[in-house]
């Protein structure tokens, strides 16, 4: 594998399994009907600060965990429960999320790890460089035909 930004950016954390490769399924989380309007996922459930800095989470599905998953969904449904009714899971490929490109025909994206003590599947997408909010929102509507396969966690976790 050839070196790449993201190999320097990535946390590495003694809790890390190490590099997101792009083979790896992603899992990120939605909730109805705060970010599912008419069974689709809407532009503004990826903010752009998170695109652009916060990072936009997600599990790594090999690595993720069943009870870890279900208390960020309980939390997250706690703190808005009229907007969070019910909590979906996005399926998606890394690889799919590097092979967006930007108008320069560059990659528009970075996965890094962000493996934690309390969640070793966390991981990241950010823009690859600083954009603008005009050129976040372009690729925020790239990004976002990748977040419509949707299941319920016991179709993650059987």
């Amino acid at each position: 594998m050839a070196y790449t930004i993201e190999d320097e950016l990535s946390s590495q954390s003694t809790y890390s399994p190490g590099l997101v490769q792009n083979d790896e399924e992603l899992l990120r989380i939605f909730f109805h009907p705060e970010h599912i309007v008419n069974n689709v996922v809407i532009e503004t459930a990826i903010a752009l600060e998170d695109l652009q800095s916060r990072g936009f989470s997600v599990d790594r599905r090999q690595y993720a965990r069943r009870d870890i998953t279900q208390q960020t969904i309980d939390r997250q449904m706690a703190r808005l429960p009229e907007k969070r009714q019910s909590g979906v899971i996005a399926l998606f490929q890394c690889g799919s999320v590097r092979a967006i490109q930007d108008d320069e025909q560059k990659g528009a994206f970075i996965v890094l790890d962000k493996a934690c003590e309390q969640n070793i599947a966390h991981a990241s997408i950010y823009s690859a460089i600083p954009r603008g909010r005009g050129a976040l929102r372009k690729l925020r509507s790239l990004l976002l035909p990748l977040l419509q396969k949707r299941c319920n966690l016991e179709d993650i976790f059987p």
